[in-house]
């Protein structure tokens, strides 16, 4: 995937906004990463800084963007200092300097995933399957006891397999920019949507 921080709060993104967390504002807050925090993890790393200097953990969403693809929102923490102040501490993968974040006050975190939430920029199958098979890894990975594991969680090749190759087969193509009424990734010369389309519509639910 290419997601990256959205330059501006664009009318899809407004959607999202009111799809995750009714009526709440976005905010840019810049990345300001302490010293020992560990990439992507939010959670851990806020609950540290408390530790460490008192303030709290406020829960909401960081929204993420692949243009021309999709919009994300991601279920996020941002530490709350003493005084008030919203502070990004976590760093980022791809090294974002800052991140568009929706603070919602209503969540809390008690060591329980939360799948993000995917809005399609286009009506393309390509994309809607894509955003599908991200959607069954998630439910996969936390299907009965593994949704209270942390960290390396074990799971059945048959189950997680065959979704991992199509998540991996859909975002090449997307990638390329390749649409569902084009030519096929595979080379079949057919359609996408007349040829790996046509299988997965029924594996992914489309």
């Amino acid at each position: 995937m290419h997601t990256t921080t959205p330059k501006q709060i664009s009318r899809p993104i407004k959607r999202l906004i009111e799809k995750v967390a009714p009526g709440a504002d976005a905010i840019y807050l810049p990345v300001t990463p302490e010293s020992d925090a560990v990439v992507s993890e939010c959670f851990p790393n806020v609950q540290a800084k408390i530790e460490r200097s008192g303030g709290g953990m406020l829960c909401g969403w960081q929204v993420w963007e692949w243009p021309h693809v999709l919009v994300e929102a991601e279920f996020h923490a941002v530490w709350q200092s003493p005084a008030g102040e919203l502070v990004e501490i976590t760093p980022k993968a791809q090294q974002e300097p800052r991140i568009l974040f929706v603070p919602d006050p209503r969540l809390h975190y008690h060591g329980l995933p939360k799948d993000n939430v995917r809005l399609a920029l286009r009506d393309d199958q390509v994309i809607r399957h894509f955003i599908r098979a991200s959607e069954l890894i998630v439910q996969v990975m936390n299907k009965g006891e593994r949704i209270s594991q942390y960290g390396h969680i074990s799971v059945p090749a048959n189950e997680i397999m065959p979704l991992q190759q199509a998540r991996e087969f859909l975002g090449a193509s997307i990638s390329l920019g390749l649409r569902d009424h084009e030519a096929c990734l595979c080379e079949s010369g057919q359609k996408y949507k007349r040829c790996h389309g046509r299988g997965w519509s029924s594996v992914l639910g489309d």
